[in-house]
């Protein structure tokens, strides 16, 4: 996203709507000079009705001063009501323009378009323009999720860089793509969040050189690659799964609006996470490339059909602030099974939320 568009964006939507104010308040003037000149119009027409009766003697000069006075206090209280309303108007359209300013809505989104934003949610992009902070409390969000993952051999353990897993480290990592709702829990002003959703997820294994993913006879197991000289092999495990996630803001920031406090998640704020996932896989796929003894490049792949488990099961702790979210994942269930000849089975994933789409 480049900064210099984001901001003219911004300086064009700040100066829009100063645009917008200062016309508004030009027309909130005319109406006012037009509603005091018509109406002292009318006055003058029933004030000279009353002056032609004093001439004709219709009526005492006591009656004209009289009836000439409540004529003046009627129309000072017909000016005053339509000005009053005229002023009234004018103040609901200069708070939406506030309101509109704050929280981010027909200048932040580009008259509803869609746009890139870095926002306290990360880089993002705004599908739809909110504009209460009642609307920002509830969400709806596309997030792409990306890990480093590893496997343990204690089922217990929470070490992402178990060196004996057979696994390359840092090279071994998971793509997560989730649909989410955002609902808080209790009244407007309450730190609790709960998140639930579906997410796509591939978890991608990678041995070390030069070990290869083999299946013979529904076995699965790690063997040293013999067919020529190893590029690259990989097991990949695809799964669908619905996540659940509990989070709380640790240092609650507010915000009023209609004489209402507000949590304003606007605002940067650490916060925690518990959750828990299940899923089920799709898909488990081993592929391998590699130059053969003629130096040229072949690859190859297919279906593992035995070793991997078919449902998942696992716990999720993550900790965020503003727009960077952390995240620690435990798989509860082993990713292999009896099937399967490995050192390590039990997966773990450290990883941070890198974008996100609000709908």
């Amino acid at each position: 996203m480049n900064i210099k568009i984001l901001l003219l964006a911004l300086l064009s939507g700040f100066a829009t709507a100063q645009t917008t104010l200062d016309n508004q308040m030009k027309s909130y003037t005319e109406k006012v000079n037009e509603i005091v000149s018509t109406e002292k119009a009318n006055m003058k027409s029933e004030t000279d009705k009353i002056d032609d009766a004093f001439s004709s003697g219709n009526i005492t000069k006591a009656e004209q001063i009289a009836q000439k006075e409540t004529v003046a206090k009627k129309y000072e209280t017909i000016i005053n009501d339509k000005i009053e309303s005229e002023r009234q108007h004018l103040d609901d359209i200069t708070k939406t323009a506030v309101t509109n300013s704050v929280y981010n809505t027909k200048q932040d989104t580009l008259r509803n378009k869609d746009v890139f934003v870095f926002s306290t949610k990360g880089l993002s992009i705004r599908k739809s323009g909110k504009s209460t902070p009642e609307q920002y409390l509830k969400s709806s969000t596309l997030s792409v999720g990306y890990a480093f993952t590893n496997l343990t051999r204690d089922k217990g353990s929470f070490n992402p860089f178990e060196n004996d897993s057979e696994m390359r480290i840092g090279n071994s990592h998971s793509v997560e793509v989730q649909f989410r709702t955002d609902r808080q829990l209790g009244g407007f002003t309450s730190p609790w969040f709960i998140r639930y959703g579906l997410a796509y997820r591939t978890d991608t294994y990678m041995p070390k050189r030069p070990q290869v993913f083999i299946q013979d006879n529904s076995h699965l197991y790690l063997q040293d690659f013999a067919e020529g000289r190893l590029k690259r092999s990989k097991l990949r495990n695809v799964y669908l799964t619905l996540p659940i996630e509990f989070q709380l803001y640790l240092n609650p920031k507010y915000t009023e609006y209609d004489g209402k406090q507000y949590l304003d998640v606007k605002k940067k704020m650490w916060k925690v996470g518990v959750g828990a996932y299940a899923g089920i896989n799709t898909r488990s796929i081993v592929k391998v490339k590699y130059y053969n003894e003629n130096d040229k490049f072949r690859k190859y792949d297919y279906t593992l059909d035995d070793g991997v488990n078919t449902f998942l099961f696992g716990g999720k702790f993550s900790l965020g602030y503003g727009g960077v979210n952390l995240f620690i994942k435990k798989d509860f269930t082993s990713i292999f099974n009896d099937k399967a000849d490995l050192p390590s089975k039990n997966g773990i994933q450290f990883g941070i939320e890198i974008a996100n789409i609000d709908f």
